[in-house]
C-alpha cells in the first residue's frame, strides 16, 4: 500500500484520511481505524500499550496502522490527538457544575437546563474550533467558488442548517438550489446536477435515506460533494470532496445545531467574501 507523502499535520485531516483509506486497509488496521476514530480520548491520554489492549490488536499492528497513515511511529501520531485533546483552554463543564452545587439548582430546572443547554454548545463550538483545520475550510470554499450552481439538501433534524445555507448563499453570485421533496420535486430538481456544480449534503444519524442516496446519485454523475456531517466515518465518507465531522452538543436526547450553524455561516460568508476580492 502507498503511502501518503508527509503525515497528516492536524487530526482532521487524519481522519479524512483514515476515512478515504479505510476500504483499502485490512482487517486488522480497519480495527485500529474504528478503535482511533471512536475513543480519540483514550488515544490522546494512554499509553501505547493500553491503547493495543482496548483496541485488542498487537503492538506491532499500532505501528503499522501509524506507517500507513505516512508516520515514522505510533507517537508521532497520537500526537495530533494529544494536541487536540490534551490542549483544551476552559472546562465550561466544570465550572456550571460547581455553580449549580453553590446555587442547589434542580437539575430539571429551567435555569439548569439553560445552562446546560450553554456549556454543551461551548464545548461543542470549541471542539469545532480545535478540530476542523484551515486548508478544509479553504477546500471547501474553493470547491463551492468553482461551482455553477451549488445544490443544497438536508432533511430532519440537518433540514434548518440546509435552509440556513441556501438562505445565506442566496446573497452570493452563485445559483443556489435548495433540495427537497415538496410535491415530489426532488428528481427534476436534481436532473441537471453534473460535474460542474457541487453538492452540499447535511446528514446525520441515523442517516435519512434521501440523502444517502442523492449522494449515491452524486457520485454517479461526478459530482463535488461537500458535506456536515457526524461521523467522517460514515459508509460515504470516502465519497466526499470535503467532509466536516461536526459534534453536537446534546442534553436529554435533544442534540443542539449552533457548530453545524456556526460552520455553515462560516462557509457561507467566506465564499461571499472571496467574490468581492
Amino acid at each position: 500500500m502507498d503511502l501518503e507523502v508527509g503525515a497528516p499535520q492536524d487530526l482532521d485531516t487524519l481522519k479524512e484520511l483514515i476515512s478515504k483509506r479505510y476500504d483499502g486497509l485490512s482487517s486488522r488496521l480497519q480495527q485500529v481505524a474504528n478503535f482511533v476514530t471512536e475513543q480519540p480520548m483514550l488515544v490522546a491520554v494512554e499509553t501505547m500499550a493500553t491503547i493495543a489492549k482496548q483496541a485488542n490488536v498487537p503492538l506491532s499492528t499500532l505501528s503499522r496502522f501509524s506507517n500507513a497513515m505516512g508516520f515514522d511511529g505510533f507517537s508521532s501520531m497520537q500526537a495530533l490527538f494529544r494536541e487536540q485533546y490534551l490542549n483544551r483552554p476552559r472546562d465550561y463543564k466544570e465550572r456550571v457544575r460547581k455553580a449549580r452545587e453553590m446555587e442547589d439548582v434542580p437539575q430539571d430546572a429551567p435555569q439548569a437546563i439553560f445552562q446546560d443547554f450553554g456549556h454543551a454548545n461551548i464545548e461543542a463550538l470549541e471542539q469545532l474550533q480545535l478540530s476542523v483545520s484551515p486548508q478544509k475550510l479553504e477546500r471547501a470554499v474553493a470547491v463551492m467558488d468553482k461551482a455553477k450552481t451549488i445544490y443544497i439538501q438536508g432533511t430532519r433534524r440537518a433540514y434548518p442548517v440546509a435552509f440556513y445555507l441556501w438562505y445565506a448563499l442566496m446573497k452570493s453570485d452563485k445559483d443556489v438550489v435548495l433540495l427537497d421533496d415538496h410535491g415530489g420535486m426532488l428528481s427534476p430538481l436534481t436532473r441537471r446536477m453534473n460535474e460542474n456544480d457541487v453538492l452540499f449534503a447535511i446528514t446525520y444519524a441515523p442517516y435519512a435515506q434521501e440523502t444517502s442516496e442523492l449522494i449515491d446519485e452524486a457520485c454517479q454523475k461526478n459530482v463535488p460533494i461537500v458535506c456536515i456531517t457526524d461521523n467522517q466515518m460514515t459508509p460515504h465518507g470516502s465519497k466526499m470532496e470535503v467532509c466536516f465531522e461536526v459534534q453536537e452538543g446534546e442534553l436529554m436526547g435533544f442534540r443542539s445545531l449552533s457548530a453545524s450553524m456556526y460552520l455553515a455561516q462560516t462557509l457561507a460568508v467566506s465564499l461571499i467574501c472571496q467574490e468581492v476580492k
